[in-house]
């Protein structure tokens, strides 16, 4: 066996050797990269200047200087700049950039820097920060395309955006056209807005646009506008909104006619919605009530504690003026006496003339029963209820009631 010769090493020996100051020079960097870390998040600037100063790439810390500069008074504008030079793509800097250049009254670098931003994001922030520096400067041709981008955008409130739109404008028309865009959730959520705000006339073409989109999503807003229309009276409006949910299977009723069809689900079909020109059942105390489905009818209870004048189901019609109607249906009652306190009757939705009253209903067997009423020559809405009232010295009643098999037809 020939000496083994200390001098000549094989490269794996060397390998870790000169691993070293790789390792040397990384964790050196780990540390100062730390404690920049640290440093940047002082409370004072000259503390984050130092770590700008250690770790001079990250435009991070740049940011954070940039926030503490701004929170002791002196000018963002340089740290926000370097931020910008070493992280183009951030849109937050340019938003910041633009809002600081606005304040300093450089327009120019302002409009600049907020429309760098929206190029490097397709996100709400810079959109909305575009919409609002044009609404600033009374601007309404770069405005509307900016706000409308921000609704395109958004994904929660979008109330706030409405808001400046409207007080960009008062024309409804210019706002629907310029910056609602025709997407579901922003019809639904604008169509809210104008409840809520009041503005009925400017929600009637919102509520066309959303029925003609709608799914089953939007049924509970669309039926709150038709609600407000029916209490101010605009029954051709609501019709054709609620007419467009039948045609499209978001409600399952036929569509209504004033001259054909202008009573809803006769048959109790479906279970009463509670709005719109559906069967509308009123919540009562010592009043129960429910659908059975087979054979169909709708039922009630009275307990004998319920008002002592109530109206326990209700319905709106859309009616012809100055026309006869004929009212058809079948009931039966049970443990209920001949004066009962129970009788359909038929109001002028808008001025609550009554039109007629059926008599009191009182029979334990299936029977078939007509009213028949002639309307006002102004009414075009009527209300159909059940009424539920205690007779001078009787007690109120209690038993049951069942009912199934309206129409209702226009007579010559």
């Amino acid at each position: 066996m020939e000496p083994t010769d200390c001098r000549m090493r094989p490269a794996h020996y060397l390998f870790p050797l000169a691993a070293i100051p790789a390792l040397t020079f990384a964790g050196y960097w780990s540390l100062r990269l730390a404690w920049a870390d640290h440093l940047s998040r002082a409370a004072d600037p000259e503390t984050v200047e130092r770590s700008v100063r250690l770790v001079p790439g990250d435009a991070d810390i740049r940011i954070r200087l940039a926030n503490q500069s701004e929170a002791a008074g002196a000018d963002p504008s340089p740290a926000l700049q370097s931020a910008a030079a070493l992280d183009p793509a951030n849109a937050t800097v340019w938003v910041r950039l633009g809002l600081s250049a606005e304040m300093r009254g450089d327009l120019g670098a302002a409009e600049r820097s907020l429309l760098r931003a929206a190029r490097a994001s397709r996100q709400f922030e810079p959109r909305w920060t575009l919409a609002n520096y044009y609404a600033r400067r009374a601007d309404p041709a770069h405005f509307w395309p900016w706000a409308r981008d921000s609704l395109l955008m958004a994904y929660a409130d979008l109330n706030p955006v409405f808001q400046l739109c409207w007080s960009m404008s008062q024309d409804s028309t210019v706002i629907l056209e310029c910056a609602v865009p025709p997407r579901r959730s922003v019809l639904n959520a604008y169509l809210g807005f104008l409840l809520r705000e009041n503005k009925l006339a400017a929600a009637q073409p919102v509520a066309a646009r959303l029925a003609a989109l709608a799914t089953s999503e939007d049924r509970p807003a669309l039926t709150a506008w038709c609600n407000q229309q029916l209490d101010r009276g605009s029954v051709p409006a609501a019709v054709q909104i609620w007419n467009t949910l039948c045609e499209r299977r978001l409600l399952p009723y036929a569509p209504l006619d004033a001259n054909c069809a202008p009573l809803t689900d006769g048959d109790f079909a479906a279970e009463p919605l509670g709005g719109g020109f559906a069967w509308r059942l009123a919540p009562l105390a010592g009043v129960a009530a429910g659908r059975n489905p087979s054979p169909r009818y709708l039922w009630f209870s009275f307990n004998g504690e319920q008002p002592e004048a109530c109206e326990p189901l209700a319905q709106f019609l859309p009616l012809a003026p100055g026309a006869r109607y004929r009212l058809r249906f079948a009931y039966r009652t049970s443990e209920i006496g001949e004066e009962s306190g129970l009788c359909w009757r038929v109001f002028d939705a808008r001025t609550g003339a009554s039109l007629a009253a059926s008599p009191w209903l009182s029979s334990p067997d299936w029977k078939t029963a007509e009213l028949d009423f002639t309307t006002a020559p102004a009414t075009v809405l009527a209300r159909l209820t059940l009424t539920c009232r205690r007779l001078p010295g009787a007690t109120r009643i209690e038993g049951g009631l069942s009912l199934r098999g309206f129409s209702l037809e226009r007579l010559p």
